[in-house]
């Protein structure tokens, strides 16, 4: 069983804000609730896990815990969240994620860390469930508000719909899936029903590296951040 530690909606929203920017996953997957928070208030933001928001402007965020370097986790990552959620690909934004134990290696241990062609491999189930546990709760939040059985609906490119054509999109019902129970079990797909998975997209990374939006490691600057350079002679060989 992998398994990865929640975090509560106050300590992940909390975290992204100084960003700038468990969840158990075999049998259970609980919530991430806290009995100290406040009621959920209208245009509530929906933080069902470690790994995805979803905000009442329809907006998906996907956290992603591997750098990116050139190898294109901020894309195949996200198409394992996408797939399983139903979510519509345009409307998918990346955020990396904090350092934090919900965020651990599933194969090396206690540690977070990107190497040995592992990232999607060893996120292949934990991303899919993560989506997918998502998926039931935006389902279970629709069913609720047309008070209609929720085997009546299903999900589809960021929306819920009923067999009798009425339609949430997923930001419209945020503010009710928050209180929805994390399911269980959670079903994953059967990949012959694969849209994202396998499927040529656009990578989310490209845009902001093409207009010079995309942060490194080198363009991050802390109040009274000093830089330092080594000094080499200025001759050949010195």
């Amino acid at each position: 069983m992998k398994e990865i530690i929640n975090l509560s909606r106050r300590n992940f929203l909390k975290t992204g804000a100084l960003m700038g920017g468990g969840l158990v996953l075999g049998v259970y997957l609980p919530s991430c609730k806290s009995s100290k928070e406040p009621p959920a208030k209208p245009g509530t933001t929906f933080v069902p896990n470690a790994f995805l928001r979803i905000g009442p402007d329809d907006t998906v965020t996907i956290v992603v815990h591997k750098s990116e370097m050139g190898q294109g986790v901020y894309t195949s990552l996200p198409m394992l969240v996408a797939e399983e959620l139903e979510a519509d690909w345009t409307k998918i934004n990346v955020e990396s994620s904090p350092v934090d134990p919900a965020y651990n290696h599933t194969l090396y241990g206690p540690i977070m860390v990107t190497g040995g062609s592992t990232s999607v491999r060893s996120e292949w189930e934990r991303l899919r469930k993560a989506g997918a546990a998502a998926r039931m709760m935006l389902i279970a939040a629709a069913a609720a508000t047309w008070k209609a059985n929720p085997v009546e609906c299903r999900a589809v490119k960021g929306a819920v719909v009923h067999s009798n054509g009425k339609t949430l999109t997923y930001g419209q019902l945020t503010d009710k899936a928050v209180e929805m129970a994390v399911p269980e079990e959670v079903k994953l797909k059967d990949p012959a029903k694969f849209a994202v998975i396998g499927r040529s997209v656009p990578r989310l990374d490209t845009p902001d590296k093409t207009h010079g939006k995309a942060l490194f490691g080198m363009d991050i600057r802390i109040p009274g951040m000093l830089t330092a350079v080594i000094a080499r002679p200025p001759v050949f060989g010195g």
